[in-house]
């Protein structure tokens, strides 16, 4: 035997080996119908083709229908499945990384990140996954039409991570060694599964890369978009939801966005049931006691000052309107208080609000409780500054000249030892439930945290002023209702 034809649960799957790994792509964790909770897959007997990934969810970013994204062979709502790495030559159970993508839960797919290097060079299983988004994955209609599962975005996630302890063992991989990892949503996706528990045992630690809690919607605003959504559509039953043509839910996705502006059109919510009821239910329930690995980038909003729409606060009367929203305003008083009014103060409150000091936060609360690791991350794009997503373009293998403009010049010299460093405390974290030994423990008393540069650095209590004016709170765009 080649070792490339292994028997799922579901059926006999055959891979491909390439790069000095063996994958398997495409291979269906769960299946479900529209805006129904994920089943397990339909069986197969024959040997399923793996070579290939399947489609992605029909996605949309942005508020123009025309730009969906909704056509075989890329896209289809028959999209639940899932990308596995493994080592050519491995010996014995491996830990295993399971990679959820971000995309503002509106975009993106789990093939997108060629997880072939990190298995190769970390000596680890990488998983990478598909899940619904937008307006078939993260909309509260069931507020509004009963008979609807809350966030099932989520649900899928769910859904692959208990494929994945029912079946790695057969594709050479360890279940009681499961990390889950992301970045942007994918964050968030993951603190929110750290507070779920109908994910608990389903991993066994946990990386975070930009995004905590805070940045989804609360149950209100959740079932105010749900009805900007159908009005938009007429304010169809079940049945006619489900018959309904691909392309007008993402019209109501779009008159929904133009709604709404400042936060996304579909997000998790805090619905009580999967996920705690508040965010302040979240703050004071422990999430999951595993280790984390956490982490920002310096500068994240910039890449939000360059994109087109309008999803995160960005200027100073946005940013200052959510926090006398949010907070008490002696305590939003003292947050202004430590921001320069000008343009690098305004980008750091923004920085700060949206992504940084929500993820920190997050680091606080799980420093009490079980081994935790922050980073900052300061390599800077001559254009873009350390914005958002840029510490994707090191960690991840992106080719070509438009890789190379992303990512601030070609992957090599000092850039290209960075990106190694990083992933080589990524393998370490998910063989070992900590990273590489230079790299010191956070705890709020003494929160050491690892600046990631073309020269690295530890700092302690890096920005602490700041840190000590939120003192723990979050606020977030889509907590509200509109006014």
């Amino acid at each position: 035997m080649d070792g490339l034809t292994v028997t799922t649960t579901a059926g006999p799957v055959r891979g491909i080996r390439a790069n000095g790994v063996r994958c398997w792509r495409g291979i269906p964790y769960a299946r479900a119908d529209r805006f129904a909770a994920p089943e397990a897959p339909t069986p197969w007997n024959d040997v399923r083709d793996a070579a290939r990934p399947g489609p992605q969810c029909p996605q949309m970013y942005g508020n123009q229908a025309k730009r969906a994204r909704l056509s075989l062979p890329d896209f289809a709502e028959d999209c639940l499945s899932l990308n596995i790495h493994v080592p050519d030559g491995a010996t014995g159970p491996l830990p295993v990384y399971v990679w959820i993508h971000g995309g503002a839960f509106v975009a993106g797919g789990g093939h997108s990140y060629d997880g072939s290097d990190l298995a190769r060079d970390g000596d680890i299983i990488v998983v990478t996954i598909n899940y619904r988004l937008g307006v078939l994955g993260f909309v509260n209609f069931g507020a509004v039409v009963p008979g609807i599962p809350s966030n099932l975005g989520l649900r899928d996630q769910i859904a692959a991570l208990a494929w994945v302890r029912d079946n790695i063992a057969a594709f050479g991989g360890d279940p009681a060694r499961v990390t889950v990892g992301g970045q942007s949503a994918g964050s968030m996706s993951v603190s929110l599964l750290l507070h779920a528990p109908a994910a608990r045992g389903l991993f066994a630690g946990a990386i975070m890369q930009s995004g905590a809690v805070s940045l989804i919607h609360g149950r209100d605003r959740s079932e105010q978009v749900a009805r900007d959504y159908m009005a938009a559509l007429g304010n169809p039953d079940l049945a006619a939801l489900r018959g309904m043509d691909l392309i007008r839910l993402f019209e109501a996705q779009g008159a929904a966005g133009g709604a709404n502006p400042g936060t996304i059109p579909a997000a998790p919510w805090f619905d009580g049931d999967l996920l705690p009821a508040s965010l302040a239910d979240a703050v004071a329930e422990p999430a999951a006691r595993v280790p984390l690995l956490a982490g920002a980038t310096h500068e994240e909003i910039r890449l939000f000052e360059l994109m087109p729409g309008d999803i995160l606060p960005t200027d100073w009367p946005a940013l200052e309107a959510l926090l006398h929203a949010q907070l008490p305003a002696d305590h939003a008083a003292r947050i202004l208080a430590t921001y320069p009014r000008d343009k690098a103060g305004r980008r750091a409150l923004a920085t700060d609000l949206t992504f940084l000091m929500p993820t920190r936060h997050f680091a606080d609360r799980q420093s009490g409780q079980a081994p935790t690791w922050f980073y900052r991350f300061d390599y800077r794009h001559p254009i873009a500054g350390a914005a958002h997503g840029l510490d994707l373009t090191l960690t991840w293998p992106m080719r070509g000249l438009r890789a190379a403009f992303a990512r601030g010049g070609p992957m090599r010299g000092r850039r290209a030892a960075l990106g190694r460093r990083m992933t080589d405390h990524i393998a370490h974290f998910v063989r070992h439930g900590a990273p590489e030994p230079d790299w010191p423990a956070y705890h709020v008393d003494r929160p050491a945290v690892k600046i990631f540069d073309l020269a690295d650095r530890v700092a302690v209590d890096p920005d602490g002023d700041r840190w000590r004016a939120w003192a723990g709170a979050d606020v977030g765009a889509g907590l509200t209702t509109r006014a």
